[in-house]
């Protein structure tokens, strides 16, 4: 039973340690036993050599008696401690298990939760505990581990989750002497591993959702920062203009003059004063830039007091007049109205006017409209948030670096995420993001920001660069960099600022597009119909494999030239059209038996259509013409005709019946003589009633006519077999094959079929698969009684061997149980097959070495058995010299190619190399023949017997000893005479 686990790595590794200690001390017992019975066995010798007394003899059996139950007694006490440690082993079990799969302990905490007990388990074999779905898998791991594997495995049981262990145990020697499962339950960690993922799940949408927004956002930033650059380049324009028009007295000026001078000081009521200026002071004279600031004419603009002047901002206003009159002077920027209510900004110095005894009697003022340069400046201020959010979040790295100074100024954290590396180390350590380029290509991207700071590309904006760089864990991506200088006023780069992507999957995307365009084109140079690709006036693209091989010629000497020169003179012209039409409308043309002569000088004869290619925009690019050789077709259909005629001659003599019905298989278009006998009724009853034919069919076999038909319709050939109910009232058996016919269009429109009767074929196939069942039961039963006869020779064998003294004789009783048995696995397969002919060769050699592996008693990892077999099968005439040769050399190896102290390896390799013809090889890498062997005049019984066997299957075999020894035979399947 294999319950299982895994848990805490503390609560395993104390496990582990304490095991390992024990190990130690049954290690160190046993060497002692071991030494006792090495002492026992010299004593033995010893006493037999001086034929000393029994009563001698007696005690000295009786001290190492002695001896045994004092180490026996300490093993057991280990042995307790063991199963103290097993059983409290927290959270899950530990079981071991014995060579027949038996548990022979079975403890730990985690019995309790499965409702077992240490009682149920111990004693009993995995086939009386495992389920039985887990039988199978269970089974091969335990055997696995009994061989030296191990194994590590999640298993489900009951509602729980153990992670389970598998592992061979082993004695001081090396040798395998149990196996031993280790326990653990993991559910609640399974749990918390589901619910991660659902958690990480939900974050990838999180995230992906967020970058299709980021995205977005990506590209609105982008054409916002163009329409940025647009209203600089109009901002200096406009500045340009300014200056300009300021030279010429084109800014806007006016005089505001009061109707009577004030005194503006302290002591006098300002606000009375001020009261005073705006009903009074009027403009009294403006240029046309300033009118036109105001939207005005100037009727309507001179004349105007400062209260309707300010009226939108009368308090406004009279403050700004007060710190005029304070200072003298004073430079404003404010918000105005325009006659419309257009709100304007306006830039102005207004500076005072006094008379000769220092009275205000006006003030100058000079202004200029700045309400672009105000919605500039609180875009440009927005734009720059924008870009500021922009470069935090987008997916790509924006970075800005000083040439001058070698200095990184800024780089976005994008960064992080590609680069797996911090800004915080980039800025601290004043390295460039360059500095982790690939090896390969740091030259080339050193290269390219040298040909950016000299400007060799004479393009600011032609600078971007493909290259790989190495994450701290190793991980390669590919990058691609656009980057362009900044210039001073002087024109002097001083800084220079780029964009920095990611492109890893489009690389790879890029080289799946071109392993697919390279399979496209060996798909259609597969395909035997003519394909070309021509462009305008009919010039050549490409053409598939066919189209080179008919006029020998490459696609070299093809590209650029026009096809018409491949056709007859009078059709040339033609095909020109065609192209054009096609090329011209975008439809699909079709031409039919096009006659075209190849490099031989022959003509045959093609069907072409020819099609148009379309750009991304819908316009046609390129045609593609698929032309197939019709010249057969033409010649099969004059066969044709002169065969129908043949046709309808044999379809009026033969005794099965032919018939033809239209595609919906109620029209009888036909039906042959042949009809009558079979059926028992007359042809014009059936042309007269072709609607109720069917029920003239057995009822039970009417439903399996009505699956025929809709086989039919869908283009299938089918062959039906059924009852036909004659109007005598007897039975007659019929073989309907049916096929459909199509036109020359590929549409389906005519039915055919040939009905035979069959009805004393049916009646012997009755009387055979009686007797066939006979026969199939009594050499099932042949074959198990041959393998039980053999398994009572083999167990005979047996029984005489302890008989025997004589090493040689019974070493060969021994080869005799072994070849015995390699012959006994065929019939033992043969019973328990279906397939009574032939042998699973793959199944056969695994148990067969399994076997010799076991009766030569290796359970552990000291000689390794490579097998590669394909799925064979043989019959078993093949198989059993091909089983006893295996056994034979597999057995040499184990017994002579190994030093004892050394691993070996041992390969067999069954490989069919054409039908019927295989290939088997055994090699192993022992100590190979010894010195002076001759292998061709050995007469050893092994090699003899090899030798023998490989002459009785007609097969060849070479002997190599270079590295270990190799056997190689080639043969054929032997074909006898088919069995019934």
């Amino acid at each position: 039973m294999c319950i299982n686990p895994t848990g805490g790595d503390g609560d395993l590794d104390t496990c582990e340690a304490l095991v390992a200690k024990q190990k130690l001390e049954i290690q160190q017992l046993e060497e002692d036993l071991q030494h006792q019975k090495e002492l026992c066995v010299n004593l033995r010798a010893q006493l037999k050599a001086v034929e000393n007394t029994d009563d001698s003899v007696s005690a000295i059996e009786c001290e190492l008696t002695d001896n045994r139950i004092a180490l026996i007694t300490s093993l057991e006490k280990d042995r307790e401690i063991y199963r103290i440690l097993i059983k409290n082993y927290p959270n899950g079990l530990i079981l071991l298990f014995d060579q027949d799969l038996r548990y022979t302990v079975a403890d730990g905490q985690g019995l309790a939760v499965l409702g077992l007990s240490k009682e149920q388990l111990e004693g009993k074999t995995l086939w009386e505990i495992a389920p039985p779905e887990d039988l199978q898998s269970l089974e091969s791991k335990y055997r696995g581990a009994l061989a030296g594997k191990e194994y590590n495995f999640e298993y489900k049981y009951t509602n729980r989750i153990y992670f389970t262990t598998i592992v061979p145990v082993r004695n001081d020697l090396e040798a395998i002497i149990a196996g031993m499962v280790v326990i653990q339950d993991i559910t609640e960690q399974k749990q918390t591993e589901i619910a991660l993922q659902l958690i990480k799940n939900d974050l990838k949408i999180k995230y992906e959702k967020r970058s299709a927004d980021l995205k977005t956002a990506n590209q609105q930033l982008r054409e916002e920062i163009i329409d940025r650059w647009r209203t600089e380049e109009a901002l200096r324009e406009s500045q340009q203009q300014l200056e300009l028009f300021f030279s010429q007295s084109l800014d806007g000026f006016f005089f505001v003059m009061l109707e009577e001078s004030v005194q503006w000081e302290n002591t006098v009521d300002q606000e009375q004063v001020l009261d005073c200026i705006f009903a009074n002071g009027r403009i009294t004279k403006a240029n046309d830039a300033l009118i036109a600031q105001y939207g005005a004419t100037r009727q309507e603009f001179i004349g105007l007091t400062l209260n309707i002047l300010s009226s939108h901002n009368l308090a406004g206003g009279r403050d700004v007049v007060r710190k005029l009159f304070e200072a003298g002077r004073i430079h404003i920027e404010c918000d105005n109205h325009k006659f419309d209510g257009t709100t304007i900004w306006v830039e102005g110095n207004y500076i005072c006017i006094y008379d000769s005894r220092g009275r205000i009697v006006g003030y100058f003022g000079v202004q200029r409209d700045i309400s672009g340069r105000k919605k500039a400046e609180a875009a440009l201020k927005e734009s720059e948030e924008r870009f500021r959010q922009l470069a935090e979040n987008i997916e790509s790295v924006f970075w800005t670096i000083d040439f001058k100074e070698d200095k990184l100024i800024y780089i976005s954290p994008a960064y992080e995420k590609i680069w797996d590396r911090t800004r915080a180390d980039l800025y601290a350590f004043r390295q460039s993001f360059t500095d982790f380029v690939h090896p390969e290509d740091s030259d080339e991207v050193r290269a390219a920001f040298s040909r950016l700071i000299v400007c060799e590309n004479g393009n600011d904006n032609d600078n971007a660069i493909e290259y790989r760089i190495v994450r701290p864990d190793g991980e390669i991506r590919w990058i691609r960099d656009r980057a362009f200088p900044i210039r001073n006023s002087t024109g002097e780069i001083y800084r220079i600022v780029g964009i920095a992507e990611d492109i890893s999957d489009r690389k790879r995307v890029q080289k799946e597009l071109q392993d697919a365009k390279q399979m496209y084109q060996q798909i259609l140079d597969a395909i035997t119909d003519i394909i070309l690709v021509k462009g305008p006036e009919s010039r050549i693209v490409w053409a598939n494999k066919a189209f080179r091989d008919y006029y020998q010629r490459e696609n070299s000497e093809l590209i650029g030239i026009i096809d018409a020169e491949f056709q007859e003179p009078e059709y040339t012209q033609q095909d020109l059209l065609d192209d054009a039409r096609v090329f011209n409308t975008g439809e699909v043309g079709q031409i039919l038996e096009e006659p075209l002569k190849n490099s031989y000088g022959e003509v045959n004869y093609f069907d072409t259509i020819k099609s148009p290619i379309f750009d991304t925009e819908g316009k046609v690019v390129m045609t593609v013409g698929v032309s197939r050789n019709t010249t057969e077709r033409k010649q099969a259909q004059k066969a044709l005709r002169e065969s129908e005629e043949r046709f309808r001659q044999l379809a009026e003599n033969i005794q099965d019946s032919f018939w033809l019905v239209a595609v919906e298989l109620t029209d009888i278009l036909y039906v042959s003589p042949a009809y009558e006998q079979i059926w028992g009724r007359s042809r014009e009853d059936l042309y007269a009633h072709n609607y109720n034919w069917i029920d003239w069919v057995h009822p039970e076999d009417q439903n399996l006519l009505h699956q025929s038909f809709g086989r039919i319709v869908a283009g299938e050939s089918t062959s039906t077999e059924y009852r036909v109910l004659r109007p005598d009232g007897t039975i007659c058996w019929v073989c309907d094959r049916a096929f459909p016919i199509y036109n020359e269009s590929g549409i389906l429109y005519r039915v055919a079929g040939i009905c035979e009767d069959i009805s004393d074929r049916k009646f012997a196939e009755s009387r055979l698969q009686g007797t066939l069942r006979e026969k199939e039961v009594l050499l099932k039963e042949i074959h198990h009684r041959v393998k039980n006869n053999m398994q009572v020779i083999s167990s005979l064998l047996e029984l005489q061997a302890q008989y025997i003294d004589d090493e040689a004789t019974l070493f060969l009783f021994e080869e005799s149980q072994s070849r015995i048995h390699s012959m006994a696995l065929i019939h033992e397969q043969l019973y328990q097959s279906d397939n009574l002919a032939r042998i699973d060769i793959q199944n056969y050699v695994e148990n067969l070495v399994a076997n010799l592996f076991q009766s030569f008693g290796l359970y552990n990892d000291s000689i390794q058995i490579n097998l590669n077999i394909e799925p064979i099968y043989l019959n078993i005439e093949t198989a059993i010299p091909c089983g006893l040769i295996i056994n034979e050399l597999v057995s040499n190896s184990l017994k002579y190619a190994f030093i004892p102290t050394r691993k070996g390896e041992i390969t067999i390799n069954f490989l069919e190399l054409v039908d019927t013809e295989f290939n088997l090889s055994i090699q192993d890498n022992g100590r190979g023949f010894p010195p002076g062997f001759d292998v061709e005049n050995t007469e050893t019984l092994g090699l003899r017997l090899v030798k023998m066997l490989a002459q009785q299957l007609d097969g060849e075999i070479t002997i190599e000893s270079k590295c270990g020894i190799c056997y190689n035979i080639l043969f054929k399947e032997l074909n006898y005479r088919r069995r019934i």
